[in-house]
């Protein structure tokens, strides 16, 4: 499992950021009309960021598209005097008029699974993206894109959208290298939603997961800047930060104000909101083994279920 994570993160840092939505990574396309001579088109596909072109009949409103493909093959033709006899041809004659066109907010995945599905010919051709003006995607893109929402997807909580069990040790492991020859240092805190069970039995697991989702807001807004907040268990978050360095007469004072910053982002904030109690676990200056500390938070966060569970009033 650690090499398949340090794969997934490799491949995610590699393919650069997460999209949602096609029309995020759509490019302008030309538009033409169907009866546009082909000795025009060659002009136009003498830009090299022109990836296709999309052919709109104005008769009944259909789209084809001329991607630079297509538009090669019927240049050099069978005999190869495709230019000559194409010149004075419309560039509807050589339009594929069934593209896959897709509206710009249908997903990435959606998107190249539909392209996935075309036939051996047309598969790898561009991806026609309707939105206020016409766009397109490369089939590259777009399997780039899906490299990195799968990567993302198996990195994270589908849930709450925060980091998963294992990109959270992942994390934590770097990070505790990072202290070498440093007075840095690894605080870790272990956050348990008291009576979660009972929150799904008495108001139903959509009320439970709505819970989850606002700790999870709350917990990532109260946590310090570039700390990593994950959820690690059922009702279990976990966040770790590399504390900066400052001197030894500062440090209490320095855990103390993330600790403050975290307690205030997990209070109730409505009476039938539960607490939440947490688990603490600071490394010495300059040295840390990730899952020793890992397992010590646990270890104590088993010690605090079994203390009286506090009654705590709503902000």
């Amino acid at each position: 499992m650690p090499n398949d994570i340090d794969l997934l993160v490799r491949t995610s840092r590699a393919v650069g950021g997460v999209h949602r939505s096609v029309g995020e990574i759509a490019v302008p396309v030309a538009v033409v009309e169907r009866d546009l001579p082909m000795s025009e088109v060659e002009v136009l596909f003498r830009s090299p960021h022109l990836p296709c072109l999309a052919v709109l009949d104005p008769a009944d409103g259909a789209v084809g598209m001329v991607s630079r493909a297509r538009f090669a093959d019927a240049q050099t033709g069978r005999l190869g005097y495709g230019r000559a006899v194409l010149a004075r041809r419309p560039v509807g004659d050589v339009a594929d008029w069934s593209p896959l066109v897709v509206d710009e907010a249908t997903g990435v995945v959606e998107s190249a699974t539909r392209a996935m599905e075309r036939s051996d010919e047309t598969r790898y051709d561009d991806v026609l993206v309707r939105s206020g003006t016409w766009g397109a995607v490369a089939t590259s893109d777009l399997v780039r894109a899906l490299v990195a929402a799968l990567s993302e997807r198996s990195l994270h909580d589908p849930l709450t959208r925060l980091p998963g069990r294992e990109l959270v040790l992942h994390t934590a492991r770097e990070w505790a290298r990072l202290l070498v020859g440093s007075r840095r240092r690894l605080l870790l805190v272990q956050a348990d939603v008291i009576g979660f069970a009972r929150v799904n039995a008495r108001f139903g697991g959509a009320a439970g997961d709505a819970l989850l989702r606002l700790l999870a807001q709350r917990l990532r807004a109260g946590a310090p800047e570039g700390a990593m907040v994950g959820r690690t268990g059922s009702d279990e978050f976990l966040v770790v930060v590399l504390l900066p360095n400052v001197p030894d007469d500062r440090a209490e004072v320095q855990v103390t104000a993330v600790l403050d910053g975290i307690g205030r982002a997990l209070a109730p904030q409505t009476p039938d909101e539960p607490g939440v109690r947490t688990a603490v676990v600071v490394s010495t200056p300059g040295a840390a083994d990730a899952d020793a500390l890992v397992q010590e938070a646990q270890r104590r966060m088993l010690v605090r279920r079994a203390e009286p569970v506090p009654v705590v009033a709503p902000l």
